[in-house]
């Protein structure tokens, strides 16, 4: 190694290397290639053609023109093409071969083949497959956060604005998509070749295309025409849906275009739905992903996942404004792109669901899910530093998706809404089509108020954890009083409300009650016990849904910090709530909160006690109710819980049509988790249900799923831990979703202990599934695979694993210690192997 890097310091040298002090150009784009690269390159442009074979085991033929302008000549040009040297076959200039060097996942290029001013070169290349999705029918690429690189060479950094020129040819049978505008559709040797219009400005993460056998509808609303593409095969779901779709994409820019005072910027607007897309959403402009399931709603879904459509199509809407009109400057930035979708994506959906209380919507959207990493060990600012782009996926999580939002709401309501649209739309105004970091946005708020925002700001988004605050009671006075920090002299400034309540022996405190105020409000013994007490709907103190939802999230928080019920005692409580509540939103909730109590924080023993009771209450509730939304939610939670006898035959005959409830309508997909429940609790033929529902599965895309899945429900415990060697091979990686479902059924409680030995191996694998997989994949593989599991034996394996390599990487340590969080508490609260809970590390 030391002699590798010793000749590629002379190669360097040789070519001129001078300012750029990089010995090695590392993988990846460091922070000093960004930064000498934006110095020294714009006005970059691509020509890229791309050859797409009918068949997935076939590669890619590209080839591209590079046009740039070069204002130095003191270093080496440097590209990235994170792929295989082989896949890079000619490099060309005036079309003559020039020499380059190809390192490090990087092509670099002697000054002395360049000039000052324009340059333009062409190379030809085989495409990486790694962010290209290929199906055998479609294919779609997802570049973001640095992924372009591994499908074809170019300036993957997000300040390197550049245009695409794009043009595909496939199979004759297939659609395409991209940013531009589609200028021509031609064939050429029985293959269909699409040419695309030259794009606006973009950074090189929201390029895009999709291509493969795909039906589409095209509708036009307010002069706007909008294209859908999608893979779904049941017609009356596609009809069900279609409309409201392309409804609420207008409105969305409607709005947007309206709050900003920017017409949408990027000239045609069409969208992708696909059936495993491992996000929500993706905002390439002029060409959103969507995940196919988010959008085309089953035909009973409940107002929750009604809202969260509108939200996702809201959210991507806004990233053409915020995050693609103006980008950030470097991704550790990336929040403030997501903050703002999400911020804009709330007020444009709130006007259309009158009846949802959106105050109790956004507490429970945003508040659990931003404590669930804030408390613990693993937890990290909103802005965080990063070295290099390679490492930029393991930036994104709840901190800056449900944390953020909720620091930029106290800001407005700081400053103002007047003042926070104006900076706004001076921001963007500013910094269209280009980049901006978050203190440029505070830099123009800062000087428009008299407040220091700059100091606010420097808490609550450059600092981690989350404050904790207890009720002092005074002789004449009441106070929320901030608990000793773990920053010395760091005040989180924020209102600080409570309610009191007077009964026969005491003044109760309830703190937090407008659920506005971010962190943890420890509640007393006593008024705990009597909010769970009294808990009625009738009762004036109960009316207002966002109390009750605000002390539930404190009782939570509670218990999960040993300041609260024991479990068990918890469990009863829900069970006695849970049919007095009418909120949608709050007894999704409470289910939630039910079934994590259940699996993660209940003993074998616990459950047995509760489990008659658990499955009547579930499936009364199921039966009662007539809100077709929460009988789906009770529904899915039954389906959860229930593994008694007659549980499992309920299911059973859900699934056969045996049993039919009214106005229960079950999906294809729903259909097919009742077989997989069926066959994880074992009281029946596994093999034949499975079986029998692959064969009655109609979506194709489902069906493949279900076979990828169907190896790791199988009884046999040799078939899942072959299942899970497979997992090992990246190939078998590829589809992130189907991977997602079959750890949580191989990590399931009930198969926890058989699965306790592919812990180590899963966290050996980490490191690479950070390189080769997706923003998200390396959280979720962590999450699902220690979901399922709180024995002392997976907290020790987790542990020793972090002690044993000292010097692994901040960002997947975190990870780590995130996901196996509620596994200590877990135990802590079972006290059955609070020994093995070590101290933080």
């Amino acid at each position: 190694m030391r002699k590798i890097y010793l000749l590629f310091v002379i190669v360097l040298t040789t070519l001129g290397c001078q300012n750029y002090q990089a010995p090695l150009p590392e993988k990846g784009v460091s922070f000093a290639l960004n930064e000498y690269r934006k110095k020294t390159i714009d006005s970059i442009h691509y020509e890229i053609a791309l050859d797409i074979p009918a068949k997935k085991s076939e590669q890619v033929n590209g080839k591209e023109t590079i046009t740039f302008n070069l204002h130095s000549l003191d270093s080496a040009l440097v590209l990235d093409f994170n792929s295989e040297k082989s896949h890079l076959l000619k490099v060309e200039k005036k079309s003559e071969n020039i020499p380059y060097t190809f390192e490090n996942e990087h092509i670099i290029i002697s000054p002395e083949h360049l000039g000052k001013g324009k340059n333009e070169i062409t190379i030809t290349f085989i495409a990486g497959d790694l962010s290209l999705n290929r199906s055998e029918e479609y294919l779609y690429t997802l570049f973001v956060p640095d992924r372009a690189s591994t499908c074809f060479p170019l300036f993957d950094q997000p300040n390197l604005k550049s245009t695409y020129s794009l043009t595909l040819k496939t199979p004759a049978t297939w659609e395409a998509v991209s940013n531009g505008a589609l200028e021509a559709k031609t064939s050429e040797n029985g293959k269909s070749v699409y040419r695309f219009a030259k794009t606006k400005p973009i950074s090189s993460y929201l390029f895009a295309f999709a291509a493969g056998k795909f039906f589409k509808a095209t509708k036009s609303l307010n002069g706007r025409e909008m294209t859908m593409y999608y893979r779904e095969t049941d017609t009356s779901k596609v009809n069900r849906n279609r409309d409201e779709v392309f409804e609420l994409h207008s409105k969305a820019v409607t709005w947007l275009e309206n709050y900003t005072g920017i017409d949408y910027p990027f000239g045609k607007f069409d969208f992708v739905l696909l059936p495993s897309f491992q996000y929500g959403g993706m905002e390439h402009p002029g060409s959103i992903f969507y995940n196919e399931p988010s959008l085309f709603l089953d035909e009973n879904a409940s107002v929750n996942r009604r809202m969260a459509r509108a939200s996702v199509i809201a959210h991507e809407s806004a990233h053409m404004w915020f995050g693609d009109l103006v980008t950030m400057d470097w991704f550790n930035d990336v929040w403030l792109k997501e903050v703002f979708a999400n911020f804009m994506a709330a007020k444009i959906v709130h006007p259309s669901f009158p009846e949802i209380n959106h105050e109790l919507r956004f507490l429970l959207a945003h508040y659990p899910n931003a404590y669930e990493v804030d408390r613990t060990a693993g937890t990290n600012p909103i802005l965080q530093k990063l070295g290099n782009l390679k490492n930029a996926g393991t930036l994104y999580g709840a901190i800056i998706y449900m944390k953020a939002p909720i620091v930029m709401r106290q800001l407005e309501r700081k400053i103002g809404e007047k003042l926070m649209q104006q900076s706004l739309q001076e921001y963007l105004k500013t910094y269209s089509f280009g980049n901006a970091r978050w203190d440029d946005l505070i830099g123009i708020i800062d000087k428009n108020t008299p407040q220091n925002i700059t100091e606010w700001s420097n808490v609550w988004v450059k600092t981690p954890d989350m404050p904790e605050y207890e009720v002092s009671k005074g002789v004449d006075s009441i106070q929320i009083l901030q608990k000793k920090d773990s920053i010395s002299g760091r005040n989180w400034e924020q209102p600080l409300v409570f309610k009191t309540v007077k009964n026969a022996s005491a003044e109760l405190v309830f703190p937090n009650y407008d659920g506005t105020g971010y962190g943890y409000f420890k509640m007393d013994t006593a008024g705990k016990a009597y909010f769970m007490k009294h808990y009625n709907l009738k009762d004036p103190l109960f009316s207002n849904p966002v109390f009750r939802g605000a002390m539930l999230v404190n009782i939570w928080e509670g218990l999960l910090r040993g300041d609260g019920a024991e479990p068990e005692r918890f469990v009863n409580d829900l069970l006695i709530t849970l049919p007095k509540e009418n909120n949608p939103l709050l007894i999704d909730y409470l289910l939630g909160n039910l079934q994590t109590t259940w699996w993660t924080f209940l003993n074998d023993r616990q459950r047995q006690l509760y489990q008659d009771r658990v499955e009547k209450t579930m499936w009364g509730l199921l039966l009662e109710t007539k809100d077709k939304g929460v009988k789906t939610s009770y529904f899915r939670a039954f389906k959860s819980l229930a593994v008694s006898d007659d549980g499992w035959k309920k299911m059973e005959s859900l699934w056969n049509d045996k049993l039919v409830v009214k106005d229960l309508v079950l999906s294809e997909e729903d259909k097919i988790s009742l077989a997989y429940e069926l066959a994880l609790k074992g009281k029946g033929n596994a093999d034949a249900i499975l079986a029998e529902q692959l064969k009655n599965t109609k979506n194709p895309d489902r069906k493949a799923r279900m076979q990828f899945v169907i190896p790791a429900l199988s009884p046999e415990e040799g078939k899942r831990d072959a299942f899970f060697e497979s997992l090992k091979k990246e190939e078998k990686r590829e589809k992130e979703a189907w991977v997602l479902d079959a750890l949580s059924y191989l990590h399931h409680p009930l198969r926890a202990k058989s699965a306790i030995k592919y812990l180590r191996p899963s966290l050996d694998l980490l490191q690479e599934i950070q390189l080769t997989g997706d923003i998200f994949f390396p959280t979720r593989w962590l999450h699902n695979t220690f979901a399922g599991h709180s024995s002392p034996e997976a907290a020790t394996i987790a542990h020793s694993f972090l002690k044993e390599n000292p010097g692994y990487p901040y960002f997947l340590k975190n990870k780590v210690l995130q996901a196996t969080d509620l596994l200590d508490r877990s135990l802590k609260l079972k006290k059955d192997g609070a020994d093995v809970i070590l101290s933080k590390h």
